[in-house]
């Protein structure tokens, strides 16, 4: 079901096509999960008018000019799924992008792209918006198992990511594991559709220059996390334009009785285990 009725948050360009998400108070989450035909023409004109100037403050060490590449026909086309938060003022604050993707023959969900303006940042909206739109595709990759899989450079991400799957033997690579067959797979597939195979390290999955289109990486000062563990790791193996391409393991079974529980822990009034902090900006 579309969503067509006008909200103070949210210009009526942007209505079409899109599906509200549950954010917060005085945010609104609009979602896209056919981004070629839902995204409509106004729509990607706002965003481009709008979402640059959004983006560079998240992405401090890139410019509008590359968030409107990225806002391009062609690559909003490839999206299978887009998730777009708005202030009251109807401007942009946080965003993710998801593709559909078989890498290494398996089915996975490749993020594409998600940013937080700074003023938003530690409240948890990135990883709500997330789970909009990882929740579908785990439903439809049962009873196997999802893989998610990304790049980036971010340690906050790698920890959050990590943290989402209730395991610590589901994510690649890790400080002291070595990395299994079917996931060098999926990686040297991840980054042969960037175009990016030849500068892949399949043992550690460092894409070597994965920011080559900028000058000095994504941020003037690689952002840190909650764990000293995971900072030194990435301030050891990546320079300032490199990235891992990061894998987590999702087990569609697993998941649907850990969120039984959960339902059930809330109906009772016990108190689940505090949230971590959500995950900043990474591409």
């Amino acid at each position: 079901m579309t969503t067509t009725d006008s909200t103070p948050h949210c210009p009526p360009e942007l209505l079409h096509g899109a599906k509200k998400v549950s954010v917060g108070s005085g945010v609104t989450g609009l979602l896209w999960t056919g981004v070629r035909t839902q995204l409509s023409g106004p729509a990607r004109q706002y965003l481009r008018g709008t979402f640059p100037a959004v983006a560079v403050q998240a992405f401090t060490a890139t410019t509008e000019q590359y968030w409107r590449n990225w806002l391009s026909d062609d690559n909003l086309d490839r999206l299978s799924g887009l998730v777009v938060v708005l202030d009251s003022t109807g401007l942009p604050v946080a965003w993710v992008a998801s593709n559909d993707r078989r890498f290494g023959g398996r089915r996975c969900f490749y993020a594409n792209s998600a940013g937080v303006h700074p003023d938003h940042q530690g409240t948890g909206i990135s990883s709500t918006i997330w789970r909009a739109l990882l929740r579908s595709a785990i439903v439809k990759a049962a009873p196997r198992s999802l893989y998610a899989v990304m790049r980036t450079g971010n340690p906050l991400v790698y920890g959050a990511w990590s943290a989402a799957t209730g395991r610590t033997d589901s994510t690649w690579p890790s400080p002291d594991g070595v990395v299994p067959e079917h996931v060098r797979r999926i990686a040297a597939d991840a980054a042969a559709d960037l175009d990016q195979a030849e500068r892949l390290d399949p043992s550690t999955l460092v894409i070597t220059d994965a920011y080559d289109d900028t000058e000095t990486g994504l941020w003037t000062q690689r952002p840190t996390s909650d764990r000293t563990d995971i900072d030194d790791w990435f301030a050891t193996i990546l320079g300032p334009r490199d990235a891992v391409v990061l894998v987590v393991a999702f087990q569609p079974v697993r998941i649907m009785l850990d969120e039984v529980r959960r339902k059930a822990r809330r109906t009772l009034g016990l108190r689940g285990s505090p949230s971590s902090r959500s995950s900043r900006a990474h591409n």
